[in-house]
């Protein structure tokens, strides 16, 4: 009779190891940058689901206006080099604040110069002088694979909560 452990015993040898993979193929990575972005697209949609009016961007940036300024210039309207105000909370998932206007006071912004992840131009550029909005950035529109050591994870996704107001000099 042969059992589990007598296999090699009935004369049926062990199946080889698969051979050693060096590398991963093409399409080993093909397959995992689209499973990591299935699962980004998933938290982030779970995140995002109750907000109303939530829109997505080409670039997987879930935006939602909370309050808009009516009578005000559109930020791309105005010209590179201006300077904006950011009332803001930067926050990871998890609800750790990585920054915000009443810990260090509201973030200037100059148009095309800051050195912001590419998401936040983005949506900037997207409001009104005077608009209220949310945001999820992806890891790629926010600060990528590699995040901002030690208070950025990596791939973190960022969320964004801000107002838009022009720079005004205190008197």
């Amino acid at each position: 009779m042969c059992g589990l452990m007598l296999l090699a015993s009935c004369g049926e040898r062990p199946l080889p190891d698969p051979p050693p993979k060096s590398v991963p193929t093409q399409q080993d990575l093909i397959a995992f940058h689209r499973e990591r972005a299935i699962l980004l697209d998933s938290m982030m949609t779970a995140h995002t689901v109750e907000w109303p009016g939530v829109t997505t961007t080409g670039t997987g940036i879930r935006l939602a206006l909370v309050e808009r300024s009516e009578g005000r210039e559109p930020v791309s309207a105005l010209p590179e080099g201006s300077i904006l105000e950011l009332h803001h909370r930067f926050t990871l998932l998890d609800g750790r604040t990585i920054t915000s206007w009443q810990q260090h006071g509201p973030l200037a912004f100059k148009l095309g110069a800051t050195d912001l992840p590419a998401g936040f131009h983005e949506i900037i550029g997207q409001a009104v002088l005077g608009d209220s909005l949310r945001a999820l950035l992806p890891p790629a529109r926010a600060w990528g694979m590699s995040g901002l050591p030690p208070d950025i994870p990596q791939e973190a996704i960022i969320a964004v909560e801000m107002r838009i107001d022009q720079y005004r000099r205190p008197a």
